[in-house]
């Protein structure tokens, strides 16, 4: 448990539980959250079908491994090995936390 927390695990998982009841009854369209829902289910099991069609084809998951060593390689160089790299991530991180979160004046 971390410092200082004090709560109990089932309450807060009940505070949780409370606010997506409070959430469900104000929505004023039911049946359009609820499709999108199931909608989001339908998608994400076909791309996990689509994602294990694609893993069995010889070469595509060696290349697409190879691809995320170069991005992730190019990544660092670009953002975190040097400091003014290092801030200006941080940067646009905040400014699209901010657009995120609609605190951007």
């Amino acid at each position: 448990m971390a410092t200082g927390d004090t709560s109990d695990p089932s309450e807060t998982v009940q505070n949780a539980l409370k606010y997506v009841q409070d959430t469900w009854e104000k929505t004023d369209d039911k049946l359009a959250v609820g499709g999108l829902g199931f909608s989001a289910l339908i998608v994400l099991w076909a791309s996990a079908g689509l994602i294990g069609a694609i893993d069995k084809l010889p070469l595509i998951p060696s290349f697409f491994e190879f691809v995320g060593i170069l991005f992730t390689g190019w990544f660092i160089y670009r953002y975190l090995l040097f400091k003014p790299d290092r801030e200006e991530l941080v940067k646009k991180l905040e400014t699209a936390l901010a657009k995120i979160t609609g605190s951007e004046a």
